[in-house]
């Protein structure tokens, strides 16, 4: 048996508190729930890898997850060499396709054990890096206007120059003062994008654009239902402000579709398009068909899932439209030394894989 073979292949289901509940349209999220995998080599290297719950987002439930795991990818993953990286993550995508989520995170965990076996980090892997620190996008999602314009403050105060207003909480009349009223606070060259989770009506986004007309939206992400259509495409022919999707996104044939309906980027996440690679393969159709990139996570995601998001944003090519590690939305971390902006950047982590390392006990309370 190779020494990089895999021994044991684990995964947990975690339920972890957020620090302040985040309002988006629809939904007032009080924890994140999480599946985290856990792949260990018969050398005793260890791998994590993370995927969010997140069914409206294209990805899959916790329970849809575990089941897949559990059930059918286990099994399959004990005594494959995880020198084949790729090799494994396609040869469990194709076998088992309803367990997406489980891939995903698997994939995660793939990239951060051989970065350790080969003391590299992930983005080396990934093709090299490009840059060496990025700017965080930071949401802001809260009951008032006042709040809003408060969180900005304080945001602002600590470093950030990127920002991200969740909409459809409030009325639209008061998405449009708390967007404009950034704008005042953060001056002219300060980014602000706005996110309606298709929180809206096409007659509310444009309401929304045409208020905000004046206050240099970098993008209004995800405005409409999926299946409004004619409503994406009217409100990308006004040139408001450029039209970005996440929810509608989840293949290249989605973002091939966007783009020929007049959007002008997508939101690229781990957690609905295979992990790692999936991301890296999404973000060279968005370098062919001219697509801005904006890559997250969702609110909220441990150190794991943030981490690799942070390799991901050294080695892909452009990352115009921002940058969103979540964790520091979690009341509690599972990791010893949760990756900290300074001055309103983060550094990429350069330690062997993503760059992180779990604490197995904190973990362990989290179960859900």
């Amino acid at each position: 048996m190779k020494s990089t073979a895999i021994r044991y292949a684990t995964a947990f289901s975690l339920k972890i508190p957020l620090i302040k509940p985040m309002l988006m349209a629809g939904v007032h999220i009080t924890h994140a729930e999480t599946f985290i995998v856990r792949l260990e080599t018969h050398q005793g290297i260890v791998g994590w890898g993370e995927n969010t719950a997140a069914p409206s987002h294209g990805g899959q439930t916790l329970e849809q997850m575990e089941h897949a795991f559990h059930q059918d990818i286990h099994t399959l993953l004990i005594g494959q060499d995880s020198r084949c990286l790729a090799g494994i993550t396609n040869l469990i995508a194709q076998k088992f396709p309803t367990g997406s989520g489980a891939v995903a995170a698997i994939d995660m965990a793939l990239y951060d054990l051989l970065g350790k076996e080969l003391g590299v980090d992930s983005c080396t892997l990934m093709g090299g890096r490009q840059r060496d620190e990025i700017p965080p996008l930071w949401l802001i999602g809260t009951k008032s206007v006042e709040a809003d314009i408060a969180e900005t403050e304080k945001c602002l105060a600590l470093g950030y120059r990127f920002f991200k207003l969740k909409l459809g909480v409030k009325s639209v009349e008061e998405d449009i003062q708390s967007l404009v009223g950034m704008r005042k606070i953060l001056g002219p060259e300060i980014q602000i994008c706005a996110d309606a989770n298709m929180g809206y009506s096409t007659e509310q986004a444009v309401t929304f654009l045409q208020g905000c007309r004046d206050a240099n939206v970098a993008f209004l992400e995800q405005p409409l239902a999926k299946e409004n259509i004619a409503g994406l495409k009217h409100i990308c022919d006004l040139k408001l402000a450029p039209i970005g999707l996440d929810e509608s996104i989840t293949s290249s044939a989605d973002m091939i579709k966007a783009k020929e309906y007049g959007v002008s980027g997508v939101s690229l996440k781990t957690l609905k398009l295979g992990g790692i690679s999936g991301v890296i393969r999404s973000a060279a159709v968005c370098n062919a068909m001219e697509l801005q990139i904006n890559l997250a996570g969702k609110i909220a995601e441990t150190s794991i899932a943030s981490a690799a998001v942070l390799q991901l944003s050294a080695a892909l090519n452009g990352v115009n439209w921002g940058v969103s590690p979540s964790h520091l939305y979690l009341a509690e971390d599972i990791v010893d030394k949760p990756i900290q902006p300074v001055n309103g950047m983060y550094s990429i982590p350069n330690a062997p894989g993503l760059g992180i390392e779990v604490n197995e006990d904190q973990l362990k309370r989290f179960h859900a």
